[in-house]
């Protein structure tokens, strides 16, 4: 496992870090885009059915190109243009019929009964895809926001200061432009960018990047028993900035592993490429094995966010996994929510595991909650047999205070003890376990903790769980 320091927030980046569900505010891009260059512990805001973020910009597809991305012999990635990648005449295979691009440049940007979406006057509006795909014919609709992105901020990598309100419209094969739909809600995007739609239930992946890149693409990860990650890219066709791909149907999740990068002068870029989910219907529920007792529905929604997160991002047909909450409980003790630590067992043995915490349902029906932490584990141990050390930042709903930083230590059943240690490996404290959980305060310096047996018998030491599985990005 990783060992990771406990992590320490001030509570302005909690704040900026936790948002309700729904549409996006400057200030979420703006948290969202330092993110990207400045690793930063992640808090998600989803709805009470634990199905979210479909329809925004996905943060798994953000593909972080490291040395070993690039081609062999190349230069270091090449850094975010300046200005607007999407100025200049419509792109795609309807991009001649002026008729069909001004009725797309017309149509509105809200679903019916939505009052959220941004009114942008159709003057202002500038069509910089419209092509067929090959689930039908799709759209992308642009217009300058008069906003200056507070991330970009002194020290920070240049990407370019403007924002964009962007829609992306789907409709059947040969639809009219009255046939057309926003595909998910309005959003902001950063101009210097390029941004991506996929329909997962038909595999139609479209990318705009700057008229001069070229695209790759990769379909999902490969996960070795050995715990390591890696992927395998493919270069699709581009043409005139906008490469149409068309990937396996796997139909909804709550994340994808597909990836895409750009390639600028044969360099791997490190432009972060965004990418936009069609809303189309709820991810299915998993199959998820609750060993420990069938738990709350708050639980249950906290262990299924983070399966299908999991399933989503692994890319592996959910008949070949194990799915398991290996513990389901109250965070912090006899506190309002509820966490979920969930493991997938891979065919080859390897376990990804995930933890998820939630508050209960709000009147609007969004529900708060956070990440605990994630990891790739090797083959070996049976999952059941595993210890999983995590941290879960418990934050108060209306005014993002941190409310406390819980230690979550799920072990075996017969483990009645926990011992934590820090980055030295000194004693910190120990804790009595009940069913081979410990959920406490966690101890400042925490790194590591031991688990030992009703037998006494120490199960060695494990470290605290990290923010991120890579996946291969």
């Amino acid at each position: 496992m990783e060992d990771r320091a406990a992590p320490v927030h001030t509570e302005e980046q909690l704040r900026d870090d936790t948002r309700p569900a729904g549409r996006p505010s400057d200030a979420w891009w703006a948290a969202r885009d330092a993110a990207a260059r400045r690793h930063r512990r992640r808090t998600l805001a989803v709805t009470a059915t634990a199905v979210v973020l479909l329809g925004l910009a996905t943060p798994s597809l953000l593909d972080a190109v490291t040395a070993d991305d690039r081609p062999t012999g190349t230069s270091p990635p090449a850094s975010a243009p300046d200005g607007n990648l999407y100025d200049g005449p419509p792109r795609g295979s309807l991009a001649g019929d002026e008729a069909f691009v001004e009725g797309v440049r017309a149509l509105p940007w809200s679903r019916p009964g939505d009052q959220t979406a941004p009114g942008v006057p159709v003057s202002a509006r500038q069509v910089v895809f419209a092509g067929d795909v090959p689930s039908g014919r799709w759209a992308l609709v642009v217009a300058p926001r008069d906003a200056v992105d507070p991330a970009d901020g002194p020290g920070d990598d240049p990407t370019g200061p403007d924002l964009l309100d962007a829609v992306w419209f789907t409709g059947p094969p040969d639809a009219s432009p009255a046939e057309l739909s926003p595909a998910a809600h309005p959003g902001p995007l950063k101009a210097a960018w390029p941004t991506a739609l996929l329909d997962q239930r038909t595999g139609a992946l479209v990318v705009v990047v700057s008229r001069e890149d070229e695209v790759e693409v990769s379909e999902r990860p490969e996960i070795a028993a050995d715990g390591s990650t890696s992927r395998q890219y493919r270069q699709v066709e581009t043409s005139d900035g906008v490469a149409v791909v068309h990937l396996r149907p796997i139909g909804p999740t709550l994340a994808t592993s597909a990836v895409y990068r750009v390639v600028r002068e044969a360099t791997a870029s490190s432009i972060p490429p965004w990418t936009t989910t069609v809303l189309d219907a709820p991810a299915p529920a998993p199959v998820i094995d609750f060993p420990r007792g069938e738990p709350q529905e708050l639980g249950r929604n906290a262990a299924g966010y983070a399966a299908q997160r999991v399933i989503g991002e692994i890319g592996v047909p959910p008949d070949d996994l194990e799915v398991t909450a290996q513990w389901v409980g109250d965070v912090p003790a006899r506190g309002p929510g509820q966490a979920a630590v969930v493991t997938v067992t891979l065919p080859n043995g390897a376990v990804v595991v995930d933890g998820q915490w939630l508050l209960p349902p709000q009147v609007d029906g969004s529900v708060q909650g956070a990440d605990c932490g994630r990891a790739v584990l090797p083959a070996g141990v049976p999952a059941a047999r595993r210890v999983y050390a995590l941290v879960c930042e418990v934050v108060e709903v209306t005014s993002g205070a941190a409310m406390q930083t819980s230690l979550v230590v799920v072990a075996p059943p017969d483990v009645v003890l926990v011992r934590t240690y820090d980055g030295d490996g000194s004693f910190l404290s120990e804790h009595p376990a009940v069913d081979g959980v410990v959920v406490s305060r966690l101890p400042l310096g925490t790194q590591t903790v031991e688990a030992v047996t009703r037998g006494g018998v120490s199960l060695g030491r494990a470290g605290l769980l990290g923010d991120t599985a890579p996946f291969g990005q």
